[in-house]
């Protein structure tokens, strides 16, 4: 069994075969960078019992709060998953709580396959994407990036990818993105959350119908099985 719901902005839920994994979780109703538009649908973070893993793309605020990790790290003793760069925000967390990772990299922990994507976002210091695999189930998590060639190379069930633009692909370059890569399903993420990235998913879902690619536009809370 493996489920997908998006969080809201880049934050997933993710069960994996009875593995659960948070990725990018931010649920900060008045973050003091930029007005966010749209809540997450986590309202208190406490209300997280249970979590395996929590996943961290880069150090940027709307993608790494030391805080919503933190809290989470602390209640279910979940393993934190991140480059180097970015783990060094959660200082409240023990090191042997934090697994520090590369671009290229692949292993397996606690039976979860991860490998360690490139990902393009000039803004920061050290992105990465990653893919999550685990008894036949796959998911990339493209974090913020534009498209690169090494997606040719991504063969997942689902694909998470940004579609707002600004430091990210918009939705024209997600739609490369997934013509490059050999993905089941694409949700849409990164979009509507502040003024800048604006754009509709809809618009999204109707480019990918001529392609391989069943475009899975969700709702904030809702949750995708596949």
């Amino acid at each position: 069994m493996a489920s997908v719901t998006w969080l809201g902005h880049a934050s997933f839920e993710v069960n994996l075969n009875g593995t659960l994994i948070y990725l990018d979780p931010w649920f900060d109703k008045k973050p003091r960078q930029m007005n966010r538009l749209v809540q997450s649908a986590v309202k208190n973070v406490d209300d997280i019992k249970k979590a395996d893993f929590i996943i961290v793309s880069h150090e940027h605020f709307d993608h790494c709060d030391p805080y919503d990790v933190t809290r989470i790290a602390q209640r279910t003793f979940a393993t934190i998953v991140g480059p180097d760069e970015t783990l060094a925000n959660f200082k409240d967390i023990l090191p042997r709580r934090k697994m520090a990772v590369e671009q290229g990299e692949s292993f397996v922990l606690q039976g979860l396959q991860i490998t360690v994507t490139p990902a393009r976002h000039p803004q920061s210091i050290n992105p990465v994407g990653y893919i999550l695999e685990k008894n036949g189930k796959s998911i990339y998590f493209a974090g913020d990036t534009y498209e690169f060639p090494e997606m040719n190379n991504i063969d997942v069930d689902v694909a998470l990818l940004p579609i707002g633009g600004s430091y990210t692909m918009d939705v024209l370059g997600a739609v490369n993105a997934v013509k490059r890569m050999q993905a089941s399903f694409a949700i849409p993420m990164h979009f509507n959350t502040f003024d800048r990235i604006q754009t509709d998913p809809e618009d999204f879902a109707k480019r990918l119908k001529d392609t391989k690619t069943i475009a899975k536009v969700l709702q904030i809370g809702q949750t995708f099985e596949f």
